[in-house]
Order: structure tokens, then C-alpha cells, then sequence
């Protein structure tokens, strides 16, 4: 794992906190399913994204399609690119 990877269970861990461990983060690592699938509201989501640009120093668009339709692999894949990238 290279440096700007982001860890899979660091990522489950502010999604879980993001749904107040409405969805735990035992059941989004071992999902591939869409956050919004696994009961991710847009509000967590929302959530998820000040938690993300906090902890990686990042900016996540709102709009973004990573965010509503991919599960934590594909996440975790857009988060790394987006530090490679250096959005802040």
C-alpha cells in the first residue's frame, strides 16, 4: 500500500461514523454494494465528505458519482486519486 492509499478500514470507520453507526463498519468492508444500498443517507454522505477532506486533505464534490454509486473499493480508489492529485 503506498503511502496516499488510503486504509479500507479507516474509510469504514468515517462511513460508519458518518450514518452514526446506523450501518457498521463490519458490514461496509465486507460489501461491494453501493454506499447509498447499504442505507448511507445523503446527510451521512454529506458527512462522509467533511470527514474525508479533514482526514486526507481533500475536496470532495458533492456531486460526485464516487460518493452515490460506488462501495467502499471504488471509494477508497477515488480517495487516492484525489490526494495523488492534490485537490486542496
Amino acid at each position: 500500500m503506498s503511502a496516499t492509499t488510503p486504509d479500507v478500514a479507516r474509510l469504514a470507520e468515517l462511513v460508519a461514523r458518518a450514518t452514526d453507526d446506523r450501518v457498521t463498519a463490519e458490514e461496509i468492508v465486507g460489501s461491494t454494494e453501493p454506499l447509498a444500498a447499504l442505507g448511507v443517507t445523503s446527510l451521512a454522505l454529506l458527512r462522509l465528505a467533511d470527514s474525508l477532506e479533514s482526514e486526507y486533505g481533500i475536496l470532495i464534490d458533492l456531486g460526485d458519482r464516487a460518493l452515490h454509486t460506488e462501495g467502499l473499493p471504488g471509494l477508497a480508489v477515488h480517495v487516492e486519486e484525489l490526494t495523488m492529485r492534490g485537490t486542496r
